[in-house]
Order: structure tokens, then sequence, then C-alpha cells
């Protein structure tokens, strides 16, 4: 893991924590095989071709828990990589580590309880579920192109209200010790979080894509489809269901950004691509409406409404990094952009030496547009600059704007682009106005002008994100797990004696181990049905002990009935069946 860990930028590195593989204990352990066992069973003749060979290609096995570091350096085989997070990360996070090639793996593993699909992060849908299709080359692509463009994308306040309720509610119905109030609480939270969006922003739509798409997608038909979806293939629930006449079946296209979802529930609708080519057209088609192609005022309107960090890049090559304040003039002819917070000039996604948040610590501010003559400050060499100078001082520029914002100054220096083109003109002793509006009083200090007749282009976060959160690996381990109760130590206690006479399948006593083992679980546990079905498949796979299976049969069956919606038993039962008739 150590060459993932080494491309990792600083700021994303608070994310990453270290798996803690002793931490899983025997239910875990029976939880993944459970629902390997089954998906895999299903999934190899509906899933994408490529998930049957994917999982062990990706470092994923059958029989236990990954190991991230062996998914690591599997995934590197494909020029990927691997690392342990400790559940939910910010959208943009998770996108940036997907446009670096780097799967984030949630570490904590569903309760037995929530066996056939959890809203939270876990490591069954963190690997088994997104690592499988890796493989196939125009996926992959797809998925670090949806990354990088997903980073870059403007969300809004109410987007973050919405996570976090999200995130919160998630975590409460995968926590044992949750109360029925905390739950119904989270929920209402979350409604509230909801009703506050106003606008669907960009991020919030290109979540939308992930989810129909990365999440949930079929390829080929509507008709004769196959599940890449990673939300599919780690669903036991969502893979069998999703078949279901119930669930509508349409064609992919961008139009999918118009219908939400609820990561809590079932999907009544899902979208086939025709291919993953076809998913480089949609992804392409949606990139094509967002700030960081259109550019314009419709840039500069997404990116002050968003409110969050932002970068605006001049057709110079000049990027201007802030929260973006005001804009003057209006969006379609802006004449003078403020920025507040601190900012920073870049190039090429790297940050002019002098020029990072420590040099503009309390906002920015630049004009916008031609001069008044018409000129385009951007065509013009250093030396050009004499034509605007005072008679009585050749180094004290005045520079009028067509839009009625005049810079006055005295020269101090320039950065001119690749061909010496203007891009940054540095002033002292500086004025700027717009009529009677003062934009910049001498006594700020030195006036660092940016050169760009129009905005080319806008996008969420700094031009360069290291100097804003730089930063080591935390010395945390994940999954956090809490003791077992009492109950559940005992039933690991049933789990160890189960597994220590497996050891030995042909054993003339198994059959009576076994059988006195259900008993105990009569006794002690009449609502476990995990251990249960995994002693009736030892018994069907040892082909003995007829009558013991037939009573661990119709306990389970009768344990499903009283929880009719919630476990997936006959499913288990039906898998024993098809394996062992």
């Amino acid at each position: 893991m150590q060459a993932t860990r080494e491309r990792i930028p600083a700021h994303l590195r608070p994310f990453v924590v270290e798996q803690d593989y002793g931490a899983y204990d025997e239910i875990d352990q029976a939880v993944w095989r459970f629902i390997l066992l089954q998906t895999y069973a299903r999934l190899s003749a509906t899933a994408h071709p490529a998930y049957a060979d994917g999982l062990g290609q990706t470092g994923i096995g059958v029989q236990r828990i990954p190991h991230v570091e062996e998914m690591d350096a599997s995934l590197a085989e494909f020029g990927w990589g691997a690392v342990a997070v400790d559940g939910f990360i910010p959208p943009r996070a998770f996108q940036e580590f997907q446009a670096l090639g780097v799967m984030t793996i949630a570490a904590e593993i569903r309760r037995a309880e929530h066996l056939a699909y959890t809203p939270a992060p876990d490591i069954v849908h963190e690997s088994a579920g997104h690592a499988p299709i890796i493989p196939d080359e125009t996926y992959r692509r797809f998925l670090q192109r949806f990354g990088a463009i997903g980073a870059r994308a403007f969300s809004s306040p109410a987007d973050g209200r919405v996570y976090a309720a999200v995130h919160q509610l998630s975590a409460l119905k995968e926590d044992a010790n949750a109360t029925p109030e905390a739950v119904a609480l989270a929920q209402h939270m979350l409604l509230d979080a909801q009703n506050s969006v106003t606008f669907l922003s960009e991020a919030a739509s290109l979540s939308r894509l992930h989810w129909w798409t990365v999440e949930y997608g079929l390829v080929g038909t509507p008709d004769d489809y196959r599940l890449y979806g990673a939300g599919l293939l780690s669903s036991l629930g969502e893979s069998h269901f999703c078949h279901a006449p119930r669930v509508s079946k349409y064609r992919l296209d961008a139009s999918c950004l118009e219908m939400p979802y609820d990561i809590t529930k079932s999907q009544p609708q899902l979208f086939v691509a025709e291919d993953f080519n076809h998913l480089n057209d949609v992804l392409s088609e949606v990139e094509s409406k967002l700030a960081q192609c259109k550019g314009g005022g419709a840039a500069l309107d997404a990116m002050l409404a968003s409110k969050e960090l932002g970068t605006i890049e001049f057709g110079t090559g000049l990027q201007v990094s802030g929260v973006l304040a005001r804009v003057c003039g209006g969006y379609e002819q802006p004449a003078y952009l403020q920025l507040s917070g601190p900012c920073a000039l870049a190039v090429g996604g790297r940050n002019l030496e002098g020029h990072g948040p420590e040099g503009h610590p309390e906002g920015y501010g630049t004009p916008v547009g031609r001069l008044e003559d018409g000129t385009a400050l951007s065509t013009l060499a250093a030396t050009d600059l004499a034509r605007f100078a005072s008679s009585a001082d050749a180094r004290r520029l005045r520079l009028r704007f067509a839009s009625g914002v005049e810079v006055e100054g005295r020269f101090l220096a320039t950065r001119c682009g690749d061909a010496g083109r203007l891009q940054l003109i540095r002033f002292e002793d500086a004025t700027v106005t717009r009529g009677d509006e003062r934009l910049f009083e001498p006594a700020w200090g030195v006036y660092d002008m940016a050169v760009g007749e129009a905005v080319w282009s806008a996008f969420a976060g700094p031009a360069d994100a290291e100097p804003y959160a730089a930063s080591e690996y935390p010395a945390i381990l994940a999954p956090l797990r809490q003791p077992r109760v009492q109950d559940d130590a005992l039933v690991i206690d049933f789990y160890r004696e189960a597994l220590r006479l497996w050891e030995n399948p042909e054993a003339p006593d198994l059959v009576t181990r076994f059988g006195f083992l259900g008993e105990s679980l009569r006794e002690n546990f009449p609502d476990d049905w995990l251990l249960r079905w995994n002693l009736l498949e030892c018994l069907c796979k040892v082909g003995r002990g007829a009558s013991v299976a037939a009573t661990l049969r119709g306990e389970l069956l009768a344990i499903e009935k009283r929880n009719p919606d919630e476990l997936p038993i006959s499913m288990g039962l039906r898998y024993l069946d098809e394996k062992y008739p």
C-alpha cells in the first residue's frame, strides 16, 4: 500500500485510516461469507461479465473479509489502488480519490440484522460492490473521469445539510444501540434538510448520475441487461428484486438527472447503458453544462450560489481561488470580481510564488473585460504598458476599462505567460474605482491585477489544494467495533465451537455435536438465524444428519415468519437447495 499512499495528496490523507483486521469477529466473517456466497451464485449469471473474474482479480474472496492491503496490491495491476477509510467521507473527497484511481474502502461491516442491505457504507459494498468491474478498462477510465469532473462541481449550502443528515440517519440505522426515537428524529432532520434545497446544484446533479450509473447501473437493453452498479452487486435484496416487473428500466440518458433517489429505500426504477462507452457519452453531455466547461456568466452564477471555495480561470491561464462574494456589473458582462477569505493566484494548478493564501489572506478583487478603447490586455506584452503611463511618471499607469472600472497606480512588475502575453500586473499606491465606488485603496497594500477579458472556467475547490489543508495520515484504526454484549459474546463462542468442529468434517460425532449446538441455540437464542444457516450448510456439504438438518431448516423458516420483511432466510435456503440438491 505504500505506493498508493505516496501518490495521495496531503489534503486527502486525513480521510485514510489503517484497517484493524483483528477487529472482525466470527459473526462479521459469517455475514461477509453469507452475502458473498449468495451474490456470487446469482451474479455470475446476471452481472456484467467482468464480475465473475473481477472479485479474484481485485483481491476479494468469498470465504473471508478482504484485507485492504491485498486489494491494493491486486488493483495495482490495473493502475489503481485501495485505502481504508472510516465510513462516510465527504462527496468531493470521494470523487478526488476516484479521479486518482484509488478505491476508498469503508472498514466497517454491516450487522447481521441488516445483512440484506444497509444504507451505511461498509466493506461489503465498497469492495465486493465497486471493485469487481475495475478490470474493465473502459469502465475504470469512466470512473476516473467522473471523479475528476465531480471533484470540481459546485455544491450548495443545502447539499451539505442533506449530506450530514443522510450520514446521521445511515449511521443510526446501523447502530445496534440506537433508539427508535433517535432514528425518527434523524429521519425528520433529513426531511427538513431536503426541504431546504431550493435549487439543484452541479454536485447534486452529478450525485444523481453517479447513483444511477456507478451505484445502481445496468448495461445492455431495458429487456436484456446485466448488473454493474455497486449498490446492486453488494445487496442481496436489490440484486434479486431489481429484476421484478415493478422496477422500471429506462435507457440511460442525461434526463436521469431529473430523477431523485432515496439512499434508505429500494430503487423503483433503474437506467440501462448500452455499454460502458455509452456512460462516457452521457457524462460528456452532462459535463458540457457545468461551470468548469461553460465559463462565462453561468460559471460565475454557479460559483456565487455555492458560497464555497472555488477557482475562476481566465483565458490567460491565470487562476484565482477564493470564495466569490460579489460580481459587479452582472454575470454576462462582469466588471469586477470580489472574492473573500484567503485567496490564491495560480497557473496550471500551482500557486504562484508569493501568491498563495498567505499572500492574499483577506480577499482579492480584479477587473474583467477589455479596456475602454477595446484593447485586450491579454494580447499585450509587458513593454506595451508604456502607452498607459503618465507623462509625469513613466511608471505610473492608468487603465480605464469599458465597464467603468479604473485602475491607477505605480507599476511594479508583471507576470507573462509562455507567449510573453500579460497574465498579472502588480501595482503599489493603487486606487481602483468604478464610478463613485472605491474598490481598492492605497492603504490596503500592493495590488495584483489579474489580466483577463472573460471567465473561461470556474470550478469548485482551489486550483492548488495543498496549501489549504496540508496534513499527514492520522493514526486511526478501523473498524472501531463496540464490544459485543453478553448474549452476542456467547453466540461468538458457539460460532467458534462450530468452526472447531468443522475442521474435521469427517468426524463421526460431527452431526451429534452440531445437534448439541442447535439445542443450545434453541435454549438461548431462538431468533439467531445466521449460525443455524451455517450449521445447515455444513450438514448439506457432508450429506449427513438429515434429522438435525430438517430441524434447523424448520427453525429458520419459523424465524423468518416472525420477521418476514427483514431476513434473507428463504434466499439462503434456496441457495442450499440449488447447491446441494
